[in-house]
């Protein structure tokens, strides 16, 4: 539990620090920024799934469901926080601006452990060839 949590504030960071240097452009051109936070975001969240997956052994489904809730639960905590306060945006406007955009950084992880419980068997741990 501990790593996804760790792994969804990483998932968060990144796509934050990434942004400050590109602010000026919420004035000029503010759907280019938002384009380049959700494509930061979706990319270290697929590493961050990879990473995840390497040490999972069963389940692999329910591993994938509970990371995708845990993160976005995360990013929302988070904006609640960190982001709400500071923009003063409604809870419905945060919502259909930034709130569903997090399905784009956590749906890898349910097809992953789709694919990876299809591929190695539902709650068995893989074998080993060799």
């Amino acid at each position: 539990m501990l790593k996804r949590l760790a792994y969804g504030g990483i998932l968060r960071l990144i796509p934050f620090v990434t942004a400050i240097p590109l602010l000026p452009l919420t004035e000029n051109d503010p759907t280019f920024l938002k384009t380049i936070m959700i494509a930061v975001g979706a990319l270290v969240g697929a590493v961050l799934a990879a990473r995840t997956f390497l040490g999972v052994e069963r389940d692999y489904l329910k591993e994938g469901i509970l990371l995708a809730l845990t993160w976005i639960a995360d990013g929302w905590v988070l904006d609640l926080v960190a982001l709400l306060p500071f923009t003063q945006q409604s809870d419905p406007r945060y919502v259909r601006e930034i709130g569903l955009r997090y399905m784009a950084t956590v749906a890898p992880t349910v097809a992953l452990g789709y694919v990876l419980g299809r591929r190695l068997g539902a709650g068995q741990p893989p074998t080993s060839t060799g």
